[in-house]
């Protein structure tokens, strides 16, 4: 019984030992934790997403896909007379519009 006692107090005065001894750590005046740290400048971060491409001087944005990947006019499958300079529906018709195929000697021009 007398070592349990003895183990107890011995327990006991390591424990308020180390809690009457907390070190305080000295903290430069630039760092963040310190409560008397100047602010640092802000500076928003770059929006990824809605930044441009840059251009390039090998290869302008202009030149990356070839005018026959660029359809810039539409036309009806069934009525070839009806010319659009956008996407959308005949107006004869209600077909959707698609870019014209290329004709046949412009195929035989190419091979």
């Amino acid at each position: 019984m007398a070592v349990w006692i003895i183990t107890i107090v011995f327990y006991l005065t390591l424990l308020t030992g180390c809690a009457v001894q907390t070190p305080q750590l000295l903290l430069s005046t630039n760092d963040p934790a310190n409560p008397n740290a100047p602010e640092s400048p802000f500076s928003p971060r770059p929006d990824l997403l809605q930044s441009g491409i840059p251009d390039t001087e090998e290869q302008p944005p202009a030149e990356l896909l070839s005018p026959t990947h660029l359809p810039t006019t539409y036309t009806c499958p069934m009525h070839p007379e009806i010319i659009q300079s956008n996407p959308g529906k005949c107006p004869a018709c209600g077909m959707k519009l698609v870019p014209p195929e290329p004709s046949k000697t412009d195929s035989k021009c190419k091979q």
